[in-house]
């Protein structure tokens, strides 16, 4: 979208015209702000700007494959991975979307995943920035959201980029930590693979630390990027846990995401909160009866789980998984060194702290509950494991790595980390660090920083007009989120193909155009149509409009009816 002209300054006026009509020091200004759903993306996705490049298609005369085909782009200028993210980010973006103070956000989830599954259907390839091809060589240890990520912002400004894999396929905790009925492995291929186009070298099956030491990286590349991720569970220490049959939940995962178990028995208990039920449901579609212990507190009863309840928590009650609330482990019963059984004491929901928040607590004397099993499930969070690179940390706990704001690990000169590694969050957040990680990457090599994108971030009800309020959103109609489907529960459970339905092409456009275009033209006229004094002048179209401000009173109107708030009163 182009940008409005700048205009010339307004003109010297005085309080009053000689007619009597009333004058205001302030002038209108075409101000472009920052929506919120980009400000709460941990990848600084440009939401807004492809969401209307496709309202816009039929307003622009442009095909909807044109339009589809510059959106992929657009979106992917920050996320290599919008057909990952667009399954499994849990959408901060929408939490802020203004739209939610009309009827409800905007559904851009489902939209990244419409265009990055357009974008592989289609086999839309990346474009290099330049043909300028570096001499610097980088090394990124891990090919997980983080480790491609960087590899993608690194390749198409033209540096020599080698991956090195542990483990036996690309996608590290995409594909070894996310069942794939979650996330299909051929989404995960499609979209490492066009990395790999790029001309990324990718080796599988190699250990950094123990095949490969980092120092002969060091040696042999002018950087390293280190992604190795969380893949190191933190273990309870409790008779009977280290029994063959009780797993953490990523052991549990990565051992079935590689084909290495294929049966769980037919009683499987899961103990944890919402990122254990993924081990939940892989057991149930490998035909065991699922028990799931849950133990957030944030859903006490059945009752609560549709109101309450996290999609995962959602997708496993309608699977037919059997949740008991607020039960904490006691014992692990343990038979000829296999664990046969568990014991469990109800919990209650203390009274709130003074954050405002309850927490689960043991009733002494309370209810017990015996459960038989064949495996016992558990995830109580995860680890880095440094085994071979203990030399770029000092504590001896796996802590998570320390950087500075470059991303650059203390007291290393060319060894860069981001992703899991410096925190445990989401995929987008590893995206991000990827992306921001090669920023500074290549500005140690070139000199060229990247600036901070500093626009004011529009929110609804910060600013002042007619309404109270920033944006005038009476002048959007009531409209009805378009939503994914999923595949029916009883059928799903029989296979890992994926759960999500994309949105058709015709609720695509219908969800797109629910977008409110926060703090951007989106040449809706008001401006131009309240203006009575001629002060707003139409240009060619996507050009906008303009300011011509000889004729301006100061009435504000055009600020007060401009939807989208891009005008401000100077």
């Amino acid at each position: 979208m182009l940008e409005l002209k700048k205009v010339k300054k307004p003109v010297k006026i005085t309080a009053s015209t000689g007619g009597g009509m009333s004058q205001s020091p302030f002038r209108p200004k075409y101000v472009q702000k920052k929506p919120p759903c980009m400000d709460t993306c941990p990848n600084g996705t440009k939401v807004r700007d492809y969401i209307q490049f496709i309202a816009q298609s039929e307003s622009y005369d442009r095909p909807l494959d044109e339009s589809l085909t510059q959106a992929f782009y657009m979106l992917t200028e920050s996320n290599p991975l919008p057909s990952v993210t667009g399954r499994v980010c849990p959408h901060p973006c929408e939490d802020a979307c203004n739209r939610s103070e009309k009827d409800s956000p905007v559904a851009i989830n489902a939209i990244e995943m419409f265009v990055g599954d357009y974008g592989i259907k289609n086999n839309i390839q990346f474009k290099k920035l330049n043909d300028v091809q570096r001499k610097e060589k980088i090394a990124v240890i891990g090919s997980g959201p983080a480790g491609l990520s960087a590899a993608y912002h690194l390749a198409i400004r033209g540096y020599n980029v080698t991956i090195f894999e542990k483990y036996p396929h690309v996608g590290g905790y995409l594909r070894y930590g996310i069942p794939s009925f979650r996330l299909p492995l051929d989404i995960i291929d499609a979209e490492a693979g066009r990395i790999k186009n790029l001309g990324v070298e990718i080796k599988t099956g190699v250990n950094v630390g123990t095949d490969i030491t980092i120092d002969s990286l060091k040696s042999d590349f002018d950087a390293v990027f280190v992604a190795i991720g969380t893949h190191e569970p933190i273990k309870m220490k409790m008779n009977g846990a280290d029994s063959p049959n009780v797993y953490t939940g990523i052991e549990f995962l990565q051992k079935a995401a590689s084909g290495e178990l294929k049966d769980a028995g037919k009683e499987v208990v899961v103990i944890g909160s919402d990122s254990a039920m993924d081990a939940g449901m892989v057991a149930k579609r490998l035909g065991a009866n699922v028990t799931f212990i849950y133990n957030k507190g944030t859903v006490s009863d059945a009752s609560e789980i549709e109101e309450k309840g996290s999609t995962e928590v959602k997708e496993g009650h309608a699977e037919g998984i059997k949740f008991e609330f607020l039960f904490a482990l006691d014992e692990i019963i343990t038979e000829n060194g296999k664990a046969v059984g568990v014991k469990l004491k109800k919990m209650k929901l203390s009274e709130k702290d003074a954050s405002g928040r309850v927490h689960p607590i043991i009733i002494e004397g309370g209810q017990e509950l015996n459960i038989k099993l064949d495996t016992l499930i558990y995830s109580f969070g995860q680890k880095p494991n440094y085994k071979g690179l203990e030399n770029l940390t000092k504590n001896s706990n796996n802590e998570f790595l320390k950087v500075d704001d470059n991303y650059l690990v203390a007291n290393e000169d060319k060894v860069f980390a981001g992703g899991d590694i410096l925190k445990f969050g989401l995929v987008t957040d590893a995206i991000g660090m990827g992306r921001y990680a090669a920023y500074a990457i290549h500005e140690k090599f070139t000199g060229e920083k990247v600036i901070n994108d500093e626009r004011k971030v529009i929110k609804y009800g910060d600013a002042v007009n007619r309404e109270g309020k920033n944006m005038y959103i009476a002048y959007f109609q009531t409209t009805e989120r378009q939503k994914r489907t999923s595949r029916d529960p009883l059928t799903r459970v029989k296979d890992f193909e994926g759960i999500l339905n994309d949105l058709s092409l015709d609720e695509l456009v219908l969800e797109a155009k629910r977008c409110m275009s926060c703090g951007m033209c989106f040449d809706c006229g008001s401006c131009f149509e309240y203006c009575s004094q001629s002060a707003v002048k139409k240009l060619p179209k996507g050009q906008h409009f303009e300011f011509h401000l000889e004729t301006c009173n100061g009435c504000k109107k055009c600020a007060e009816s401009c939807p989208c708030g891009y005008i401000d009163m100077v």
